[in-house]
């Protein structure tokens, strides 16, 4: 009896989790290409509300003090798009890998959106 209890259970937990929806990312990852050094390239990674209910993004954080990152503020309604915008300030000659943390209140874990290139004269 407990084992069936058991599996109910988790399978209502299943259920409940499966029609909280999610937010779906055109993009996760966006290849910058070549950078002149010092310059400001502005980049967006928009997304779809999924979920059957509003979801709100808590927080946007950069991997360095390079990047400034705008996000929606107010809650974003089932069905609607909207984006996470960046500003990305160039900085040492070479190869880059920079990340943006998420975290919205669909989940606690965070979700990570990356962008790359190589930083040139």
């Amino acid at each position: 009896m407990r084992k069936f209890t058991f599996v109910i259970m988790l399978g209502m937990a299943v259920a409940v989790v499966a029609s909280m929806g999610s937010i779906t990312w055109k993009s996760t990852s966006l290849n910058l290409g070549q950078v002149k050094k010092n310059q400001v390239r502005e980049i967006s990674f928009e997304f779809k509300n999924d979920a059957k209910q509003e979801v709100k993004i808590l927080e946007a954080k950069g991997s360095c003090g390079c990047t400034q990152i705008t996000y929606p503020e107010g809650p974003i309604k089932a069905g609607e798009t909207a984006s996470i915008k960046a500003k990305y300030r160039s900085g040492k000659v070479g190869i880059f890998k920079k990340n943006i943390r998420i975290t919205s209140s669909l989940s606690e874990t965070p979700i990570f959106l990356h962008f790359s290139g190589e930083v040139v004269e």
